[in-house]
């Protein structure tokens, strides 16, 4: 009888200690669960600010690119015209230097 006795209170204890343990773990997993929504959250609004900047960024600027790519699309179509009608252009230069001579 006294072993039952005791061994009721070591259940007793133990499941105190077990509930105790429970409690605490149930506060860390709250914690954790708390913490990652924040930094959900925060991953949201940091890609929501990044996108929107670069969005921001391409309407500011789009009518310079677009500005400077038309430039330089004339550019590339002169040289372009220039190479094809090229072909004669060392001849006419020694022409042209004979005359100067």
């Amino acid at each position: 009888m006294k072993d039952m006795a005791i061994s009721e209170e070591s259940a007793h204890d133990k499941l105190d200690e077990v509930l105790e343990l429970v409690r605490e773990n149930n506060q860390i997993l709250r914690t954790m669960h708390r913490r990652m929504l924040w930094s959900q959250i925060f991953t949201f609004v940091y890609w929501v600010i990044i996108l929107g900047i670069a969005g921001w960024a391409y309407y500011y600027f789009q009518p310079y690119v677009e500005r400077y790519i038309h430039t330089y699309q004339a550019i590339v179509g002169n040289l372009e015209a220039l190479d094809s009608q090229g072909t004669d252009f060392p001849s006419e230069l020694k022409s042209l230097l004979d005359k100067v001579k």
